[in-house]
Parts: C-alpha cells; structure tokens; sequence
C-alpha cells in the first residue's frame, strides 16, 4: 500500500515538473522577439506590379526562429520578418519592401524599393 501511495507520489511530482518547465516555453514561443527600428513602421509591403515606377536598391533577407521545442504560430513568425525586412529597407534608404518567396522554416527574402 505505501508504495502505491508513493508511486502516486512521483508520479503527480514528475506532471508538475513537466508543467513548470513546458509552461515559460509556451509562453515564450507566443512572443514576439523582434524590435521595429525607427522609420520602419511607415516602410510599404506591395506587390510586385505595385512597384513599377520605383527605384530598385536591392534584396533583404529575413531570418527568424520559427521553432523553440515545436513550431511557433505563423503568424508571429511572419510578423517577424515583415518586421526584419522593413527595419533593412531602412538602412537601404528604401521605402518599400516586396516579398520575393513564401515564407519557409523561419526565412523570406523580399525585394527592397525605393518609391515616389
């Protein structure tokens, strides 16, 4: 009998445990880790035959954790490098950035402009 009673023990400590770690993970994977840079909030995310008429300043690439033990939400990792993209579109001196790929294990590459 005592040794049910400890194996119920060990058993409700070892779920507890499990819960104290799994519970900081799922609240960091629903994070959102990347900054805005000043002046990237006002930087365009068009299409490509939205752009015709802008200067081409070259290609960023956008690179974000899209796992930590599982995957993260999508659309956190999307907003993440929309974000990325937009603060190099700065840097560049563009003002718009055109996705070039769908987004895949945590990268895209976008097209940077500069437009009127």
């Amino acid at each position: 009998m005592l040794s049910v009673i400890y194996y119920g023990f060990i058993n409700e400590m070892e779920n507890t445990m499990r819960l104290i770690v799994a519970l900081p993970i799922i609240a960091l994977s629903a994070c959102t880790w990347v900054k805005t840079d000043p002046g990237a909030e006002s930087v365009a995310v068009k299409t490509a035959s939205e752009v015709v008429a802008c200067d081409y300043l070259g290609k960023a690439s956008a690179v974000t954790k899209d796992r930590l033990l599982w995957g993260r939400n999508a659309a956190k990792v999307q907003t993440e490098l929309l974000t990325l993209a937009r603060n190099e579109a700065v840097k560049m001196e563009g003002n718009t950035v055109v996705p070039q790929a769908d987004m895949a294990e945590g990268r895209q590459s976008f097209a940077v402009y500069r437009c009127p």
